[in-house]
């Protein structure tokens, strides 16, 4: 049963081990302090768990220089588990702090996007003659204040040129007629 659970251990920091090198070239990761201290730390740890492996297979001994030794107790225990422990406490000291505080500023950058950009989406009913749009309550509301109330814009009225003729001719002629010319004496 001991030997199950160490193999398990081996290959589950191997795992851990596997993947920080296959993420390494992602640039967030790897640059934020303390990566490199954690990818330390689990080699250490596998080194250890690989020999404390060797100890239970006599036929590896024979491949392995290092066998059941004072010197495998030390590679195993001292520089595989203290040391590689003291790098992934280092590693984390220094690192999951930088990742709260990217998570915080990711957060932010986030907030600010949304507090940007207020969207109107989907279908909005429209009557097809006085331009009001139906709200989810079922009330006919003008366009502006449907807009205003569903989106961060703000209206000014005016006229257009076409409207212009049309509502208000008698000051739209005034404007189109030529300018007279001064009476020359």
């Amino acid at each position: 049963m001991d030997i199950i659970l160490e193999v398990l251990r081996t290959v589950m920091v191997g795992v851990i081990l596997w993947v920080l090198f296959r993420r390494r070239n992602l640039m967030e990761l790897s640059q934020i302090e303390g990566w490199r201290h954690l990818t330390i730390g689990f080699a250490l740890v596998f080194f250890g768990t690989l020999i404390d492996i060797t100890d239970n297979f006599e036929r590896l001994n024979q491949f392995i220089i290092i066998g059941d030794t004072p010197a495998q107790a030390f590679l195993e225990k001292v520089v595989g588990y203290l040391f590689g422990f003291m790098f992934l406490a280092m590693g984390i000291l220094r690192w999951l702090p930088k990742v709260v505080e990217h998570q915080e500023s990711m957060k932010k950058d986030l907030q600010q996007a949304e507090s940007k950009v207020k969207i109107l989406s989907g279908f909005l009913p429209i009557c097809a003659s006085c331009k009001k749009i139906r709200n989810d309550a079922g009330y006919w509301t003008q366009i502006e204040s449907y807009i205003r109330d569903h989106s961060e814009a703000e209206f000014s009225h005016s006229i257009c040129p076409e409207c212009m003729k049309k509502l208000y001719a008698e000051f739209s002629r005034e404007k189109d007629a030529p300018a007279e010319q001064p009476r020359q004496l």
